[in-house]
Parts: C-alpha cells; structure tokens; sequence
C-alpha cells in the first residue's frame, strides 16, 4: 500500500470516528467515490414492502471530521424533511478529500427503512 494510499485510509477512519460522535450510532459505513449530488434520493422496495431510501449530503471543513460531520448532519436534514426518523437511518457511505488550502470536501450517504 502506498503512503498516499495509507493516509488517505487514515484520514477516512478519523472522520468516521468523528462523524460517530457527532451522529451517537453508526452502524455501518464504507468509503465510497466522490460525485453524489447534494440531497439525491432513491426508493428500493423489495418482497417485504418495506420502504427503503437513500440520501445524501455535502460538507466541507478544515478538518476530514469537520468535513464530514457537516455531510452527515446535512444528509440526516434531508431525511428529516423527507419524513424519516434518524433511528430509521444509518450512515452508509463517506467520501472525504482533500482540496487544498487545508480545506477538506466531504460526501456523506445515509440508508433508511422503515
């Protein structure tokens, strides 16, 4: 593994960490390509007729956590206003980047069922 390689990995473990603690429970979440559209969301149904939806968030900081601390509480906003509870959603995905200036780019992805 190269050193960006590691770092990169390092600098998406601390900022799950702190989206963690910003949230209170995450069940799940895994790195995922930047490119989600700020408030995308998309309904799955399966044999159970449980509703499912997905939805995003955009943050930036000076910091990866910062950075994704704000997609994370953006991305619960929009389940929010969509009519879901927060114990119905986890954080799925994170995507955190560098981009320059000591300023940081974050993508936050949340799974809700209910």
């Amino acid at each position: 593994m190269s050193r960006s390689s590691a770092l990169r990995l390092r600098s998406i473990a601390v900022a799950l960490a702190g989206a963690a603690c910003l949230v209170g429970s995450v069940t799940s979440a895994r790195a995922a390509p930047a490119g989600a559209v700020q408030g995308a969301e998309h309904t799955y149904g399966n044999a159970l007729l449980a509703e499912v939806r997905t939805f995003t968030g955009n943050g930036i900081g000076t910091s990866p956590s910062q950075a994704v601390g704000g997609a994370v509480r953006l991305a619960y906003t929009n389940a929010r206003s969509a009519g879901w509870q927060a114990s119905q959603c986890h954080v799925r995905t994170t995507d955190v980047k560098a981009v320059g200036g000591g300023v940081y780019a974050a993508v936050a992805g949340l799974f809700c069922q209910r």
